[in-house]
């Protein structure tokens, strides 16, 4: 009995490890695609130069051009030069001297202006690179919502479904479990794809109407069981890879106890 609820929830923390990975790949590649890092660089560090008033409009103007215009001129992928500056690549990171010389190269400063915000930035920086990556970071978890509710509404991802059938269906248990020894964090978009397969999820738009807008009790349970699983994926690939290693070592330390 304990190890049939053992391989449930291994099978139920696999299934939610394979949708995360999903999800951070998708946002991965709406990050790349949106440059959203260099984006919240940018947006940071000009709220910061707006609040000093040492700075003229005109001198934020071309303080902001000369972050956007951080590039470097050529990345050698294998051996071929690519002119990054023509992709429209930016550089998505910035250190306290670069944004000190940054400042020092504005002919339009004054010296004075210079030195005071060259204090500023000495004074402010930790708090305004921490600001970067706490920004960043909720912009990612809100992506990762985001897309982990499309995905289950785009699957009918219902946790309490799939925890009924792997309750039910010893077979769909043992494919679920299977999965588990497959899974890594390095698992590549493909291998996803093919897992969702042959765990039964596939895309079905004409079945979308009934199972979610039908006016009976069991359409509130599929959006409820969608929301619910939406907040699960959305805990992120680490948090349940965490899990499924716990969930195996414990059965690994019972399954010689349960064979005596």
């Amino acid at each position: 009995m304990l190890m049939d609820v053992l391989g449930i929830l291994i099978g139920f923390a696999s299934i939610m490890l394979l949708f995360s990975l999903l999800v951070t790949a998708l946002v991965h590649g709406t990050q790349a695609a949106l440059n959203l890092r260099f984006k919240n660089m940018q947006n940071v560090l000009d709220a910061f130069f707006e609040q000093l008033n040492i700075l003229d409009e005109p001198c934020k103007t071309k303080l902001s051009k000369k972050l956007r215009a951080r590039s470097p001129l050529h990345l050698y992928a294998t051996a071929l030069p690519i002119n990054i500056l023509g992709n429209g690549f930016n550089l998505t990171s910035i250190g306290k001297k670069e944004l000190t010389e940054l400042v020092h190269s504005v002919a339009e400063m004054t010296i004075e202006h210079k030195e005071l915000l060259k204090q500023k930035i000495d004074d402010h920086f930790a708090m305004v690179e921490e600001l970067m990556r706490q920004r960043f970071k909720q912009w990612m978890h809100q992506i990762s919502i985001a897309i982990a509710l499309v995905l289950c509404i785009v699957f009918k991802l219902n946790c309490f479904t799939i925890l009924n059938e792997l309750n039910q269906d010893s077979l769909y248990r043992q494919q679920a479990v299977h999965l588990a020894q497959e899974l890594t964090p390095d698992s590549q978009s493909d291998e996803l794809q093919t897992q969702l397969i042959a765990l039964n999820f596939r895309i079905e738009p004409e079945s979308w109407q009934a199972y979610y807008f039908s006016l009976d009790t069991l359409t509130v349970f599929n959006w409820f069981g969608i929301l619910f699983s939406t907040i699960l994926i959305s805990l992120g690939a680490p948090f349940w890879f965490n899990r499924l290693q716990d969930l195996v070592s414990f059965r690994d330390k019972l399954s010689p106890q349960t064979t005596k």
